[in-house]
């Protein structure tokens, strides 16, 4: 892990409130947990269905006409099953195609590359770029052409804050021959939302715990999830200039102190003490249009046209820089 990284993790586990990074559960085996969290846990996770249905119902209009053809961007690529949807489409209407995956997780990336060049071979270029968004979009930006932006999900892992910022670095990489395309999460329904983080054969929780997994296997450290209680709660707020989301922690059952080696701290918690799991307030957002329109906005983008599902659990956002010339449409 870069040293920025751990300095960032370090900063988490000593500040007040405690908290680990969400993009820390993302490593190769956090990766294929929340793969099998989202695909399998006995029809609980709603998203990742109502992602692909608005894909598979809606890619023709999503995805712009150009003249000159499309290169791919895939910001947390993943396993890349939603951006395979993407590829072929954009295969039927031009006879080549290159495309830029990025991911933090560097083995779970080149893992997905593989099966990528084995299935499309030379119509589908891939350059992979094992990187955080930062890092990655200052790569992209010396891409030229046309570009077609992925951001499947992703920003509902930040805070509000960093959503406007990452939306707003993201375009520092677009020309008006550029679309942004991101999906967020649009159910408010409580007992859906709970439902899916609490799934009967336990894949979220596997997947949620997976960071002190992580933890005690890369640093040397020694936690034990016995000695905490995990929580899930859900934040519901509509108004414009906010969103809902999850909170997720792990409280101290008793008073605790575990050294981390690899980081050269020790992770003090008094009983009753909370560990949250993402920065901020909450995580896996909830938005309405309203509030993500406003979020756009404020990140100098412009909010092009929306797509949702038929139960509205999910939305598409596709997006333009603001001095756009209506190249694309």
């Amino acid at each position: 892990m870069a040293e920025h990284l751990k300095s960032t993790l370090e900063a988490g586990l000593t500040s007040s409130p405690k908290y680990i990074p969400t993009w820390y559960n993302y490593d190769e085996i956090g990766s294929e947990l929340h793969h099998k969290y989202t695909t399998g846990n006995s029809g609980n996770n709603y998203f990742t269905r109502s992602q692909l249905s608005i894909i598979q119902d809606n890619i023709q209009d999503i995805i712009p006409r150009t003249p000159h053809g499309l290169t791919i961007v895939d910001l947390g690529s993943g396993n890349c099953t939603k951006t395979r949807l993407f590829i072929d489409e954009l295969l039927r209407r031009q006879q080549k195609c290159s495309f830029y995956p990025v991911d933090i997780s560097s083995e779970f990336l080149l893992k997905s590359v593989s099966k990528l060049t084995r299935e499309y071979g030379d119509a589908l270029s891939i350059t992979p770029i094992p990187a955080d968004y930062e890092q990655g979009i200052e790569h992209l930006k010396r891409v030229e052409g046309p570009k077609l932006i992925l951001f499947f999900a992703s920003i509902i892992n930040l805070s509000y804050d960093e959503q406007v910022d990452t939306l707003r670095m993201i375009s520092t990489m677009m020309t008006d021959e550029c679309r942004l395309v991101f999906s967020a999460d649009a159910t408010q329904d409580r007992d859906v939302i709970l439902k899916a983080y609490n799934d009967d054969a336990g894949q979220a929780r596997t997947f949620l715990q997976n960071v002190i997994t992580r933890l005690n296997r890369e640093e040397g450290s020694q936690i034990d999830m016995n000695m905490f209680v995990l929580e899930v709660d859900f934040i519901s707020d509509t108004s414009s200039q906010n969103m809902s989301y999850i909170r997720v922690c792990i409280q101290a059952k008793e008073s605790v102190m575990y050294p981390i080696p690899g980081l050269g701290i020790e992770l003090t918690m008094e009983k009753g003490e909370r560990l949250y799991f993402h920065k901020g307030a909450g995580y896996s957002c909830k938005y309405t249009k309203e509030q993500l329109q406003t979020i756009v906005e404020k990140a100098g983008l412009h909010l092009e046209d929306t797509w949702t599902d038929e139960h509205q659990r999910a939305i598409f956002c596709r997006c333009k820089i603001v001095n756009d010339t209506n190249v694309l449409s």
